[in-house]
C-alpha cells in the first residue's frame, strides 16, 4: 500500500494559543500559458514602448503598426519575414488640401520627415496680397467730357461747352447720348411751346484732328463751333446737318472742304453764319495772257501794290457754270458760284496717283504761296489712263474685303492680326478705312455709291458769299465788312474736294455763260 501523504501541520500560535488558520501556499506550476492582452497603456507613462515588455517571462515583444493592425516584429534574418511583405517604406512628408491639421503615424518619423519637406510654392495656391487703394485714379479728359455730357442731359441744358479741355480724341461712344436730348418744357400756366431740342456745341481750341460720325447725326444741332483744332480734313457728314445756323471753322489746317458742305447753303438750310479763315486753304492759279499781266502790273505800280503773281480769275473762268450749279437750289441769303476747277486725279485700287496733278501735303506751316493750285480749262475733258471699253463701274476685289472687314466691331484691330511679312499699303488702307469709318463713311460725289477708297479726285472752287441787305455780297470770311478788299476776294473762293468710286465717275464739262444767264445770277 502506497504511503499516504501527510497534511501539512497547523502552526501553533502562542498568543492566541491556538492553531492558526492561514491558508496553505498557493502550489506553483512550472509552466503556465501566456496572457492573451498586453497590460494597460497610460499616456502618464515615460516610456511610450512598456508595452512591449513583459516581466513574467522576462523575454521581449515587440509590435509593429498602429493599434487597429498591430502585428509582431520579426528579426531580420528570420524565414518568416516573407509572409508579411518587405519592410514598409518611410511615407513622405506632405500636406493635405482637405486638412489643416498634420496627423501622423506610428510608422512615420517626424524628424526624418521634417527635414524631406520642401513645400513647392507653384503647386499651393498663394493667397494674393490685398491692395489698398487710398487714392482713385484721376479720370481721363475724354471721361470728364462724357461727364459734363450727362449732366446736360440731366438738367436739360441744350449748350454743351467743351472748349478749352485740351482733347486729342472724341469717341463715337461720347456723343451718342446726346441723340436722346429732351428739353426740359417751361413752367407757365396756359402757355404751349415745342419742345424741340437746339443743341449748341462748343468744342474750341482743343487738339481734335478727327471728329466723330455720331456728331453729324445729330439732327437738332443748331450752333458748332471748331475754332482753334488740328483739323486737316472736314468729315463729308457734315453735309446732314440741315438745321445748323452757325458754324466756325476758323484757325485750323484745314486744305479743303468736303464738297457735301454745299447742302448747308440749300433753299431749305438754316445756315445764318459761316467763319472759314483763317486756313490753309488751297488758292486757284488762273493762266493770264500776255496782255492782261501788262494791264495788272500797270495798276498795281499806280495803287503800290507791286508786282505780284496774278490770282485773280481771267475773264473766261469766271464766267464758267458748272452743270451741277444749274440743277441746285440756293438760299436767298447766300450768293453760291461756281468759278473753276483742277484737273482730275486718276488713282489705283491702292490710293496712288497714276495720272493727273499732284496736291500739296497736309503739312501745317506751310505757306500761302505753296498753296497755289493751276486750275484746268473750262473746255478741259478728263481721260481715264484706260480706254473706254476697259473702264467699268464694278468695285475692286480690294474694296469689296475692305467695306466687308468694315462690317465688323474687330475692324480697327485688323491691323493687329497681320503677319509681319504683310505689305506696308495693307497697314495704311486699313488705318484709313478706320478713321473714314469712324467720321461717318463717304459717298461718290458723281453716284452716290459708298467707298472706301477713292479712284477720282479734284478740287473744285465755289464763290461763298453772304447777301446783305443793301444787295451787296460779302465774304465768309468776314460777313460784316461792306467793302472788300483783294483778300476778301480771294477768300470768297472756297475749295471743295470731290472725290468718285471709279474712273468713270468724273466731272461734267463746264460751259461759259452768256451775259443774260449772269443777270439772272445776280437778281
Amino acid at each position: 500500500m502506497a504511503e499516504e501523504l501527510h497534511l501539512p501541520r497547523r502552526a501553533w500560535d502562542p498568543k492566541t494559543e491556538s492553531f492558526s488558520d492561514n491558508p496553505p501556499p498557493k502550489r506553483v506550476r512550472l509552466s503556465s500559458p501566456p496572457i492573451s492582452s498586453d497590460p494597460a497603456f497610460f499616456s502618464s507613462d515615460d516610456d511610450p514602448s512598456v508595452d512591449n515588455y513583459h516581466t513574467q517571462e522576462r523575454h521581449k515583444k515587440k509590435f509593429r503598426g498602429p493599434w487597429y493592425r498591430q502585428r509582431p516584429a520579426l528579426d531580420e534574418g528570420s524565414l518568416d519575414s516573407h509572409e508579411y511583405g518587405q519592410k514598409k517604406s518611410k511615407r513622405k512628408f506632405e500636406r493635405q488640401f482637405d486638412s489643416g491639421v498634420f496627423m501622423g503615424s506610428d510608422g512615420t518619423d517626424m524628424d526624418d520627415a521634417t527635414e524631406e519637406f520642401e513645400p513647392e510654392p507653384a503647386s499651393l495656391p498663394l493667397r494674393q496680397p490685398r491692395v489698398i487703394q487710398t487714392q482713385k485714379a484721376a479720370p481721363t479728359l475724354e471721361e470728364l467730357a462724357q461727364g459734363q455730357i450727362q449732366r446736360c442731359l440731366e438738367d436739360g441744358d441744350e449748350s454743351i461747352d467743351l472748349s478749352s479741355r485740351g482733347l486729342t480724341t472724341l469717341s463715337n461712344a461720347t456723343m451718342r447720348p446726346l441723340a436722346t436730348f429732351t428739353r426740359v418744357p417751361p413752367v407757365t400756366e396756359g402757355v404751349f411751346t415745342r419742345l424741340e431740342p437746339k443743341l449748341k456745341i462748343f468744342l474750341a481750341l482743343n487738339q481734335l484732328t478727327t471728329l466723330p460720325g455720331e456728331l453729324f447725326n445729330l439732327d437738332r444741332l443748331t450752333v458748332l463751333s471748331l475754332r482753334g483744332n488740328r483739323l486737316r480734313e472736314l468729315p463729308p457728314s457734315v453735309g446732314k446737318l440741315s438745321n445748323l445756323k452757325e458754324l466756325n471753322l476758323s484757325q485750323n489746317g484745314l486744305r479743303y472742304l468736303p464738297y457735301e458742305i454745299l447742302e448747308l447753303f440749300s433753299d431749305k438750310s438754316r445756315l445764318n453764319s459761316l467763319h472759314l479763315h483763317p486756313n490753309l486753304f488751297h488758292e486757284p492759279q488762273f493762266p493770264a495772257s500776255e496782255v492782261e499781266v501788262q494791264q495788272e502790273e500797270e495798276v498795281q505800280y499806280k495803287i503800290g501794290l507791286g508786282n505780284r503773281t496774278r490770282a485773280g480769275a481771267r475773264r473766261g473762268a469766271i464766267c464758267a457754270v458748272s452743270p451741277d450749279q444749274r440743277r441746285r437750289s440756293w438760299h436767298a441769303q447766300w450768293k453760291i458760284t461756281y468759278q473753276a476747277r483742277t484737273e482730275v486725279r486718276f488713282l489705283s485700287i491702292h490710293g496712288d496717283l497714276v495720272k493727273g496733278p499732284s496736291f500739296p501735303t497736309n503739312a501745317a506751316g506751310s505757306e500761302s504761296a505753296h498753296n497755289r493750285i493751276p486750275v484746268a480749262d473750262v473746255n478741259d475733258s478728263p481721260q481715264p489712263p484706260t480706254s473706254e471699253a476697259e473702264l467699268s463701274r464694278a468695285p475692286s476685289l480690294l474694296e469689296v474685303a475692305l467695306a466687308s472687314c468694315a462690317k465688323t466691331p474687330q475692324f480697327p484691330f485688323l491691323a493687329d492680326y497681320l503677319p509681319d511679312d504683310a505689305p506696308p499699303t495693307l497697314h495704311r488702307l486699313l488705318a484709313d478705312a478706320a478713321v473714314k469709318k469712324e467720321s461717318g463713311g463717304s459717298k461718290c460725289t458723281i453716284c452716290s455709291r459708298s467707298f472706301i477708297i477713292p479712284r477720282t479726285e479734284w478740287i473744285e472752287w465755289w464763290e461763298i458769299a453772304k447777301v446783305l441787305e443793301s444787295n451787296s455780297t460779302a465774304s465768309a470770311a468776314s460777313p460784316l465788312r461792306q467793302m472788300e478788299n483783294e483778300r476778301d476776294v480771294l477768300e470768297k473762293m472756297v475749295p471743295l474736294m470731290r472725290r468718285g468710286c471709279s474712273w468713270m465717275c468724273v466731272p461734267e464739262q463746264a460751259t461759259i455763260a452768256d451775259e443774260a444767264d449772269l443777270m439772272v445770277d445776280d437778281e
